[in-house]
């Protein structure tokens, strides 16, 4: 089902070219028509100036202004929010002047685009003309969204649009350097930009790799969704659904490196060190009120880090089988981090520091056979792997053991058969070294 923001544009734009009257719009979407026929009244009390023609460059500055007026107005109100403001905030939402914002930035984007062209920017990449206008559409579905949730999905929905831009950019450079070095690689970028308005021109030529534009879009979208959900009335909620959509974009992102030519693997490489400082920013503000869920979304994390690697040593591509590595062990040590920040927050952490511990056995199986497959240059890798998972199991059971909830878990976790005696002792040896002389 259409939002009311995307049933306004397309109202307007109908009612603009004679396709329809107001009365055959409020028909179309009887389910709206009250949140949609006070927006286009306004609409169509807002008469255009038969002798003013702007000129394009004009518009496009304008329509920019103005969704960054309406952000920064968004984001003061946030900032100071108290009660009273909140009350303040929800008569903005529901009131006339939120109306005539909504309905000036919806003709706003129609007029300065061009009839239809809202709806044709939606398949526009960072560097064509139109994406501007893409840009512009999404501010005013922030504008148009008035339920703290709903925020936190929009700006996920944001940042998956910018993934899947990501993915054609990667797709069309592949296809079209194949008989290309990488030398000409930036010159066949440029040539792929299509800028012809003004401003935007001169912004998309100082970022002219589409590639970094989408990726910086991603990390500002998900950069949001884990503020609003922090914000929102039930963040316990929005931080976990943000958290596991991070699950997700990774996943995605595993895929767009593996279609990426050698000379842009970096920049998606980049793009999941981002996603995985969102996974844990967002976790780590989730951990405050609930660390048993926390721990559980990491220990899903870890487990696809470790999937990861195992699929790149199946391809003898020991370069990934370290990058996912070190993903890896930055997430088993934040599990630690979330055990003892409950500790010392004086909540229980029995049962996270089982699930750490137990989690230990299948870890270290995975990294077993990943030893196996890896180049002697990567063992090493493999092995420090190896050697933070045993720091960290020394560390959870120490913690149940302060808790006499020990149980049936090993002190030391057993090595895979798979590692020779010698490094199983190195293993062993610096993961004693690791744990240091007290947990909390």
């Amino acid at each position: 089902m259409k939002k009311v923001e995307e049933i306004l544009i397309q109202c307007i734009d109908d009612i603009k070219a004679g396709r329809a009257g107001l009365e055959d719009c409020l028909d179309r979407y009887p389910d709206v028509r009250h949140k949609l026929e006070p927006l286009l009244r306004v609409a169509l009390s807002i008469k255009e100036p038969a002798d003013i023609c702007p000129s394009d460059e004009f518009k496009v500055r304008a329509r920019v202004n103005l969704m960054e007026h309406i952000h920064a107005s968004q984001s003061g109100k946030r900032a100071v929010r108290s009660t009273s403001q909140a009350a303040v905030k929800h008569g903005w939402y529901t009131g006339w002047a939120r109306a005539v914002a909504v309905v000036v930035a919806a003709i706003l984007i129609v007029s300065a685009a061009g009839t239809g062209t809202a709806y044709a920017s939606q398949s526009s990449l960072p560097g064509d003309a139109l994406y501007s206008v893409k840009l512009g559409t999404e501010q005013l579905q922030r504008v148009v969204t008035f339920d703290d949730a709903a925020e936190v999905e929009l700006e996920l929905k944001f940042a998956s649009t910018r993934l899947d831009e990501l993915e054609e950019i990667v797709s069309r450079l592949v296809n079209q350097t194949s008989m290309t070095t990488d030398s000409s690689d930036r010159i066949l970028i440029m040539s792929m930009v299509n800028l012809t308005l003004g401003d935007t021109e001169k912004a998309y030529s100082a970022h002219s790799d589409r590639i970094a534009i989408a990726v910086a879009g991603y990390e500002r979208n998900l950069t949001l969704a884990i503020t609003k959900a922090v914000e929102a009335r039930d963040g316990e909620t929005s931080l976990e659904t943000v958290a596991l959509a991070i699950l997700n974009h990774l996943e995605r992102l595993d895929g767009i490196e593996d279609g990426a030519s050698a000379s842009k693997r970096e920049a998606v490489i980049n793009c999941k060190e981002i996603a995985v400082n969102g996974h844990v920013s967002a976790l780590q503000k989730l951990a405050e009120v609930n660390p048993v869920r926390a721990a559980e979304i990491n220990l899903q994390a870890m487990q696809g880090r470790l999937g990861r690697a195992e699929a790149e040593a199946a391809k003898g591509n020991g370069k990934g089988v370290e990058n996912a590595l070190r993903e890896y062990e930055r997430l088993r040590r934040f599990g630690e981090e979330i055990s003892d920040s409950a500790g010392m927050r004086g909540q229980d952490t029995t049962a996270i520091d089982e699930m750490n511990a137990r989690a230990t056995n299948a870890h270290l199986e995975a990294l077993g056979s990943i030893y196996g497959q890896v180049s002697q240059e990567t063992k090493g890798a493999v092995e420090q792997a190896m050697g933070v998972a045993v720091e960290e199991h020394r560390q959870a059971v120490q913690g149940l053991q302060q808790q006499g909830a020990q149980g049936d878990i090993p002190t030391e976790p057993p090595l895979p058969n798979e590692i020779p005696d010698d490094v199983k002792k190195n293993i062993q040896e610096s993961g004693s070294k690791g744990s240091g002389n007290g947990r909390r």
